[in-house]
This record gives C-alpha cells, structure tokens and sequence, in this order.
C-alpha cells in the first residue's frame, strides 16, 4: 500500500511540471512576438518619422521664366532665358515635387508695368507652402516696348564674279518677294538692309537653288534681335550662256557686172546672237556677211554665210542669212540700151 502512494504522488508532481513548462512556453512565444514586432513595424515607424522629420534642399538649373504680358503687344527684353531655384523642406515633399515638376517660375503682371525700364521679380508658382525657396537672379532689370510689325522686300546677295565668263547669271527668282518683321520699335526704326545671301564657288556654270536665312542688319551691319517670317526663303539663280545680239552688216564682193548696180538687203533677219565669253565679245559690235555679186544680172534673193568671229569659243546663231540682191542698171547701161534702140529703129526703116 506505501509504494503505491508514492507512485501517485510522483504522477501529481509530473501534471504540475507540464504546466510549469506550457506556462514558461507562452511566455517566451510573447517575448519572440514582442521582439519580432518592435523589429519590423517599430523599425518601419522610425523611418517614416524620419523621413517626415529629415530637411533637405536642392538646386534646379535652367529653369525657363513665364512672361506674364501681353506679348502680342508688348516686346520685352533683358529677360534671362532661364534661371536657377534653390528650395528647402521636408524631403518626403521635395522628392514629389521634382517628380511632379508642376511648378512656374514667372514674372510679376508686365501690362501693369508698360513701356519703359523696369526692376521685375520673379516668383514661383505651384510651389508647396511647406518649402522655402530662392529664385537666382529673383529679380531683373528689363526695358518694355511696343511691339512693330512691317512687311519688306528681300534683296539677294550674289557675288556675280564667281560665274564662268561663258555664262552669265539672270534675275533671282524668289519663292516670296517679302517678309514679316516683328520686334522693339527701336530695333525695327534702326534696320537698314534685308537680305540673304546666296554663297558660291568660282567658275560656277549652272542654275543655283537653295533655302537661305533672312538676315536683318542696321547700317553699322549689326545683326538685329527681330522676329522674321518665314526665317528662311528659298532662292533660285538662273545662270545660262552668255548671249550677246548684234547686228549684221553686209558687204558686197565679187567683180560687178557691167553698167549693173547692186543694192543689198536682209531678207528676214537683221541680228545674229552670239555666244561665248563675255569678255571677249565685249568688243564685238556686229557681225559681216559677204555676197558675191558676180555673174548677178538680175534681182535674186542669195544665201550667204556669216563670217566667223576669230574668237575661242564663240558661237554665231543663224550660221547663214537670205540677201536680197536688187540689180539696177548703170546711167552708161541706160544710154547704150536706148542707142541699141534708135539703131534698131533706123534700121527698119
């Protein structure tokens, strides 16, 4: 009976160790989960604060200035074409705006302002109250003017020495004969020449085309900040052989028939057109045909050639002309006819 007494009192300590350990267990689990929780989500918060808390600046380049005026009647100028910003806040809020990039920088209203010489501020729109910023520069010194439209010719600029001296350039040929110019009254009152120009090699022997820059200069030859349209024409240079018309002269050779005389005219043309260098022809006022009248007795149209001109090069278009030959007879051809006459007469007689 004592051993088994024994026996169920160990079983009774056994039950109670069990729930000593299950008891231990659930809490070490708590301890884990506690440990395993201020690791993640704890971790996770602290960064998020930081990121909140933590101050941070950057700098933005190149930034285009928004120009509040009416620009279809106002021409400003000294405006920079961009600027830099420097901004400071919450890094959380910079990193969205950069990614937005929704923000301005603009000028304050011009129309306000009018014409004349200004100090202009600029400012940023669009920008979060939470960040603090610098424009450089913020604020500029501009001049405001009307704005002038005119319309004016082009002329062309052509170095006409580069053509071969067997050819010769014509009138340029313009897809449009003027051009729209826009800007600052002073600047418009100050143009002097409009243009373009048309580069060249030497010895150039055939038609130039191309698409060219209207340049805009005053009289000092300064390029003036206008606004051209179109900016570019396209221009064509007809270059062709050179031609030169002269006349003819005709010339009588040959042994004449007796007691006849001769009287020589053209038929149909009265020009002949010569080709070649320009330089050389330069000093050629007309052209000789020669008709041989002998063995004419009576008015006849002849074909006769035109003389070649002693020139390399040159060229004689037509190469030949109809003459009209008219044969008159002499006074002494008239006596001798009438004598022959009266002998005749007498004779019959």
């Amino acid at each position: 009976m004592g051993e088994f007494k024994m026996s169920k009192n160990n079983n009774n300590n056994l039950l109670e160790n069990v729930w000593v350990v299950r008891l231990i267990s659930l809490l070490v689990s708590i301890l884990l989960f506690g440990y395993v929780y201020s690791e993640n989500y704890g971790l996770s918060t602290t960064n998020r604060n930081d990121a909140i808390s933590t101050l941070r600046s950057e700098t933005i380049s190149n930034l285009p200035i928004q120009i509040n005026m009416d620009t279809d009647r106002y021409f400003i100028s000294g405006l920079p074409e961009t600027v830099m910003l420097n901004i400071s806040g919450p890094e959380s809020v910079i990193v969205q705006t950069l990614s937005a990039s929704d923000f301005n920088i603009v000028t304050e209203d011009l129309d306000l302002l009018g014409p004349g010489r200004h100090t202009v501020q600029l400012r940023v729109e669009n920008l979060s109250e939470e960040l603090t910023y610098q424009i450089v520069p913020s604020r500029v010194n501009v001049q405001i003017e009307e704005k002038v439209t005119i319309e004016s010719s082009v002329d062309v600029r052509f170095d006409a020495d580069a053509v071969n001296d067997a050819y010769i350039s014509k009138e340029p040929i313009l897809n449009r004969e003027s051009v729209i110019i826009t800007g600052p009254a002073s600047t418009v009152e100050r143009i002097d020449r409009i243009y373009v120009r048309v580069p060249s090699e030497n010895e150039i022997t055939s038609t130039l085309k191309g698409t060219y820059v209207v340049q805009v200069e005053d009289e000092a030859r300064n390029k003036l900040n206008v606004v051209v349209e179109p900016q570019e024409i396209e221009v064509q240079i007809p270059v062709e052989p050179y031609e030169k018309t002269v006349p003819i002269r005709l010339v009588q050779t040959g042994t004449p028939v007796s007691g006849k005389k001769y009287q020589l005219s053209l038929a149909r043309t009265e020009n002949v057109v010569l080709t070649g260098n320009q330089k050389l022809l330069a000093d050629v006022d007309e052209v000789v045909v020669e008709v041989d009248v002998s063995a004419i007795r009576s008015t006849v149209a002849v074909t006769a050639a035109v003389l070649p001109l002693d020139l390399a090069g040159t060229d004689v278009v037509p190469k030949q002309v109809e003459v009209n030959v008219t044969v008159e007879n002499t006074q002494t051809e008239e006596t001798s006819d009438r004598s022959n006459q009266t002998s005749n007469t007498s004779n019959n007689r």
